[in-house]
């Protein structure tokens, strides 16, 4: 839904539009309803303001709290009897029947439901455009800008064919082209709706017509036909029913329409009529003219026999055209014996492998960079610039190789003479595949708001890797792909290739839909291949969204496809799904997924990205074992191939550099994770620039190593350079603050700048509680960092009062923290000298770690240290020896660094002098 036109029946008519026979009674059936306020809910949306109102109702830009997006509301009014226009049912009906839908060309529809007084919503997609009336009027358009339009909206008719959906009305009010250059149509389902259209050139206005008609098949539910008389196939006007062909017909006189500025039919016209010849002056090519005339013409046995055929004849250009006639005759001569043909043919011979990077044309090229550079500026985020230029240089890079890749593949069967025919149409197939994934990536880019831009600098590395596309072992593998019936076979690749961008963008709800509706058409097809690929995409798109079970389920489904797919690459993929959904809960399933991948991923041939993921997913099962030497080995395996892989874009080492770097702050050891943390803020601020967020997240993990490490200085700069860049990208009020606000105010704590910190925490705290709420763990951190600032003030029952509020939701909420909120609490305890207080609290730490995360995890040394100290002082010697060697085993095991240690051992040593 346009946000400028957001619907066909907002455009005002003209003012002799409405002096007319009906007028009356059209202006009682477009009384809208009363106006929403802001801030009203419908649903679960918000309203914002109003878009436009016109027969069918009122269009409201509202805001999507839930999947946080702005969203187009078509409110449908009611009419004189109370009823909606067209019915609940019709609405509901074009719901279900866009949702079904999920192509670049097709406006989203994401839900529908109903209001008090019988009144229907629809939340659909919000787009920055206008309709294609309007675009034509804008300003003059050739035929070269006006046919990949067109052919982009026709697109996403046979997309809706292919489903068995038939559109019904489509015109030029239901073409949205976006400020991003991207098509799509809109309006399924809605034929009945009332509307008014600005007419063509030297024509009356006509409305869309309800002719009550005993013969009608194309009805609504009260037996009316429908349809806009201007673009209605003949044969619907005696009975026959909707299908393609009277889509095709409609297409095809919204294309004269675009082209000639008038329509081919009458209003008036008889039964059998021919469409009117175009202007003779026309400057439009004959071989645009013939595809256009055919398609309307009267009779629907002579229009194209689907709307796939009639899209491949748009597409070829004149030029294209001339230069396969001459190819043709050149043929016709060399068959005749001409000697010249021979020689001419061997002079063409090295030449024949070239022109692919002509191929990136529409998936990357100058437009498509413009259009992306255009959103990313429009974000008015600071790094922006930045973020396109580096993203830009990635993917210049991965199309340079596609195109090498092309070549080498062209050039190893018909130059070197290498590989066979099939091979090449195997390889041809994967890179068709992987342009495919480009340029869907390229146009949710070009749609780019401030957390895609965000998301930017990992784009280019989640491309499928090409070389992939060079082992004929796994591309033979799985036997052929299925080619017919070729709509549904185009339709799933292309869902396939939408679900990975939608994926790689962070859309995961998006991700689900189109990997969804891929796997149905799988499953039509029979090539299990493409049903496993599918899963993959869903589980990790589920992991995304954080429904953790659900990716774990999806993704161990996937291997098993994959297995039955006979795709050995595919289930090494699954596999690592499968175990990075284990890691921190099941690492005994999550080792055994990894050793499947590892063994998998081998059958083939080395894959080094394979092998990568392997040894991160590996290093988080260990380091969640509380095995951190074994985690970090791992992880500097992971980094040394990282480097490897990397070659001299190092920014794509800095994510394994902060990985070490984060482990070894998790469990304490401050010292080894300085080096790794700020050689990943170096490595990645030359890539995305100093004002991104993730330099703020380094920063912030960068302060509290500082800070345990006593250089106070250095964690006071990386906190205020965190909140500075916060602020500066998301304004002084994100929640996004919270973190590095609690973090600093830890550091401000060790200072002994109890008020200054108490500050910081109010502000993070009025954050959290606006934003994210008390079940939030970001919320429960602040509470609890604000009860060791009171304890470290010495206002001791005031932090009490804190812990035990925050203790009370961590215990409702089954909270992740709950363990080091009590490990918090007890170490106040131990610092107020209530010793039995201080052994409570550290008991019920104990349990409670070794009851999610084991009898080994890392997070029990301090605990166990903890609840030694507290026996010593109540005169339990005896049992606090055993506490202390235990402490001490695990807390060597996780590298804890010997400062925060010498306690412990100091406690040890004092227990065995007596």
């Amino acid at each position: 839904m346009s946000e400028q036109n957001a619907d066909t029946e907002i455009e005002p008519s003209d003012a002799g539009a409405t002096k007319r026979e009906g007028a009356a009674s059209s202006e009682r059936i477009r009384a809208r309803p009363d106006q929403l306020a802001r801030g009203t809910a419908v649903g679960r949306y918000v309203i914002m303001d109003e878009l436009g109102s016109g027969g069918m109702g009122v269009v409201y830009r509202a805001f999507d709290p839930e999947l946080d997006r702005k969203v187009a509301i078509k409110l449908l009014q009611a009419d004189a009897a109370g009823e909606s226009i067209g019915g609940q049912a019709w609405l509901q009906r074009e719901a279900q029947a866009m949702a079904r839908l999920s192509h670049p060309n097709v406006l989203a529809v994401f839900d529908v439901g109903s209001l008090p007084g019988d009144r229907v919503f629809v939340a659909m997609e919000l787009v920055d455009g206008t309709t294609l009336r309007q675009w034509l009027k804008e300003e003059p358009r050739s035929w070269r800008e006006i046919v990949p339009v067109m052919r982009a909206a026709g697109a996403g008719l046979a997309a809706a064919h292919a489903t068995g959906l038939v559109h019904r009305d489509f015109k030029h009010d239901n073409i949205l082209v976006g400020r991003d250059g991207r098509v799509r149509v809109m309006d399924f389902g809605l034929a009945r709706l009332v509307t008014e259209i600005d007419p063509p050139q030297g024509e009356t206005p006509d409305s869309q017509i309800e002719v009550k008609s005993p013969l009608a098949m194309h009805l609504t539910e009260a037996g009316s036909l429908v349809g806009t008389p201007g673009y209605m196939a003949p044969e619907l006007r005696t009975g026959h029913a909707a299908d393609a062909r009277t889509d095709q017909f409609a297409f095809g006189v919204a294309v004269y329409e675009a082209l000639f500025k008038v329509r081919p039919y009458p209003k008036s016209a008889p039964k059998g009529s021919k469409p009117k010849p175009p202007p003779a002056d026309s400057k439009v090519p004959a071989s645009v003219v013939r595809v256009v005339m055919r398609a309307i013409s009267p009779d629907p046995a002579e229009r194209f026999a689907s709307m796939d055929a009639l899209l491949a004849e748009l597409a070829i250009d004149p030029a294209a055209r001339r230069r396969r006639l001459m190819f043709a005759g050149a043929a016709v001569l060399a068959l005749g014996g001409v000697a010249a043909g021979g020689a001419a043919l061997m002079r063409s011979h090295q030449q024949v492998c070239t022109g692919f990077d002509a191929r990136l044309a529409g998936a990357w090229d100058a437009p498509a960079k413009l259009r992306i550079k255009t959103a990313f500026d429009a974000t008015k985020r600071p790094f922006a610039g930045k973020a396109y230029d580096s993203l830009a240089r990635d993917v210049d890079e991965y199309a340079h190789q596609w195109t090498e890749a092309a070549v080498d593949a062209c050039k190893a069967t018909r130059v070197r003479g290498e590989q066979t025919e099939e091979a090449l149409s195997l390889r041809e197939s994967c890179l068709d595949r992987r342009l495919d994934e480009l340029r869907s990536l390229a146009q949710v880019l070009a749609g780019a708001d401030a957390d895609l831009v965000e998301k930017a600098d990992d784009l280019a590395s989640g491309l499928e890797p090409l070389h992939r596309c060079s082992n004929l072992a796994a591309l033979r593998a799985p036997g052929l792909p299925p080619t017919e019936p070729k709509p549904v076979v185009v339709h799933t690749e292309q869902l396939l290739a939408d679900a990975k961008a939608q994926l790689l963008a962070g859309h995961h709800l998006q991700a689900v839909n189109d990997a969804t509706q891929a796997q149905h058409l799988a499953d039509e097809l029979h090539y299990t291949p493409w049903k496993a690929e599918g899963l993959v995409v869903e589980g990790a798109a589920w992991a995304g969204a954080n429904n953790i079970e659900k990716a774990g389920q999806q993704c161990s489904a996937a291997v098993w496809k994959a297995l039955d797919g006979h795709r050995d690459d595919l289930t090494a993929q699954a596999a690592l799904c499968a175990a990075a959904t284990s890691a921190q809960h099941e690492m005994a399933q999550a080792r055994i997924w990894i050793h499947l991948a590892r063994t998998f991923g081998a059958r083939n041939g080395s894959d080094p990205e394979t092998e990568l993921r392997a040894l991160e997913v590996e290093g988080l099962v260990d380091a969640s074992t509380g095995d951190i030497a074994a985690s970090v080995a791992v992880q500097q395996k992971a980094l040394a191939l990282a480097e490897r892989l990397a070659g001299n874009n190092k920014n794509e080492v800095w994510r394994d550099e902060e990985v070490i770097g984060t482990t070894y702050a998790r469990v304490g050891a401050w010292d080894k994770s300085l080096p790794h943390l700020e050689r990943a803020l170096a490595l990645h601020e030359a890539y995305v620039g100093p004002d991104h967020p993730d330099i703020a997240t380094i920063l912030t993990t960068l302060g509290a190593a500082y800070s345990k490490a006593g250089r106070l200085d250095q964690a006071k700069l990386s906190y205020a350079r965190a909140l500075a860049i916060r602020e500066k990208a998301e304004g002084p009020d994100s929640p996004s603050l919270v973190l590095t606000l609690n973090n600093a105010a830890d550091g401000m704590i060790k200072a002994g700048d109890i008020p200054g910190a108490i500050v910081y925490l109010d502000r993070a705290k009025q954050l959290a509680d606006k934003s994210l709420g008390d079940s939030n763990p970001l919320t429960q951190a602040v509470a609890t960092t604000r009860a060791e600032a009171l304890a470290a003030g010495g206002r001791i029952a005031e932090a009490r009062a804190q812990y035990d509020a925050v203790l009370a939701i961590e215990q409702e909420t089954l909270s992740g923290l709950l363990a080091a909120t009590l490990t918090s609490r007890m170490t106040t305890e131990l610092g107020a000298k209530d010793w039995a207080a201080a052994a409570t609290f550290a008991q019920r730490a104990i349990d409670t770690v070794e009851a999610t995360a084991g009898k080994e995890s890392p997070d029990l040394w301090e605990p166990l240290a903890g609840l030694a100290h507290a026996d010593i002082e109540l005169g339990h010697r005896t049992d606090a020896k055993p506490l202390l060697e235990r402490a001490l085993a695990i807390a060597d095991k996780a590298q804890i660094s010997p400062t925060e240690l010498a306690p412990v051992r100091q406690l040890l040593a004092t227990v065995d002098k007596r």
